[in-house]
């Protein structure tokens, strides 16, 4: 098995390792291959709520993709896998890393490797559209302003389950959800316009990196969290 450094993590939990976090990819099996399909499947079906877009963009968060579909696309054309895979930081749900090959491929934790409720399959598809994001970009740099970006799309793509699947995500108690998926819409569109939540929240996970780059030039909300102290 290949053992490498991944990159564009979708983190849970304060990450120890700030950032510098390795993976160990695994073969997909039967089970494995269903929840990736599945997920894969709901994924393209989700259709983002335009005022939901233009809410993100007024706070200079820019969706890398409009709906589920084009994340699907990019993946398929890019020839990019689904896998699952073990992390140095456990904590960790998802990154962008590569597979048994060298290829670049799409992975998640492997805890959530044998879940196929449906709530969970939802979830890693949330998961996956933050990888494609990711992946899109085509390079190894990261920044505060490109996770603002792709937790957008984690955000878009579960208010749009939320309608599909009323009450899905209710009562779901797990990691998973409540230092993942069911968190970020919450704090996105928290009252307020100080955003206060989503700054420290998004300055525990991410605020060791720059605040934007090339191709992520950063908002104002994006210093803010750079200038927000993290040491503790």
């Amino acid at each position: 098995m290949r053992v490498g450094q991944v990159s564009g993590c979708f983190f849970g939990a304060r990450d120890a390792l700030k950032g510098v976090i390795y993976a160990k990819p695994l073969k997909n099996g039967a089970t494995q291959e269903g929840i990736i399909s599945e997920a894969m499947k709901e994924l393209s079906e989700a259709e983002y709520d335009k005022t939901d877009i233009l809410y993100m963009q007024s706070m200079g968060i820019n969706p890398p993709f409009q709906n589920g579909s084009e994340a699907v696309d990019y993946l398929k054309q890019q020839n990019i896998p689904i896998q699952y895979g073990k992390f140095s930081d456990k904590k960790v749900h998802a990154c962008l890393a590569r597979n048994e090959e060298g290829n670049p491929a799409v992975l998640i934790n492997a805890r959530y490797r044998n879940e196929n409720d449906k709530a969970t399959i939802l979830a890693t598809a949330e998961a996956i559209a933050h990888e494609a994001g990711h992946s899109k970009d085509n390079d190894t740099v990261n920044s505060i302003q490109e996770e603002l970006d792709n937790l957008s799309l984690n955000v878009l793509t579960h208010r749009s389950f939320e309608k599909k699947y009323p009450n899905i995500f209710e009562e779901q108690d797990s990691f998973f959800f409540t230092e993942g998926v069911n968190l970020y819409p919450k704090l996105f569109f928290e009252y307020g316009a100080d955003k206060t939540g989503l700054k420290a929240r998004v300055a525990d996970k991410y605020g060791h990196m720059q605040a934007g780059d090339k191709k992520h030039p950063p908002s104002k909300l994006a210093q803010q969290i750079k200038e927000l102290d993290v040491s503790v």
